[in-house]
């Protein structure tokens, strides 16, 4: 018989901590990732690239029909940058 491949890391081999502006800051582990997305350009969510601000298109329509449930909205804002980016994307 062969012995299994072990699935664990071998011992002795750690990951490579990251060392830069957000490392020493009295915050949590997810707010240090979503400011290091935003400073690469990549979406706060998902990680692919951000197409306004910090999400991506996909995110942002997300974002903005969440926001419309939550207050109530039935009139939809055409103009908005979500709108015109899924516009240019059709």
């Amino acid at each position: 018989m062969k012995p299994q491949p072990s699935r664990r890391k071998e011992k002795g081999k750690m990951r490579i901590r990251i060392e830069d502006e957000f490392t020493r800051m009295p915050i949590s582990r997810q707010r240090k990732y979503q400011l290091r997305m935003q400073r690469d350009k990549r979406c706060t969510e998902c990680g692919e690239s951000a197409v306004q601000g910090s999400r991506c298109l996909k995110h942002l329509v997300k974002a903005r029909e969440r926001q419309r449930k939550k207050r109530g909205l039935k009139r939809r804002y055409y103009g908005t940058i979500s709108y015109k980016l899924q516009a240019v994307k059709k």
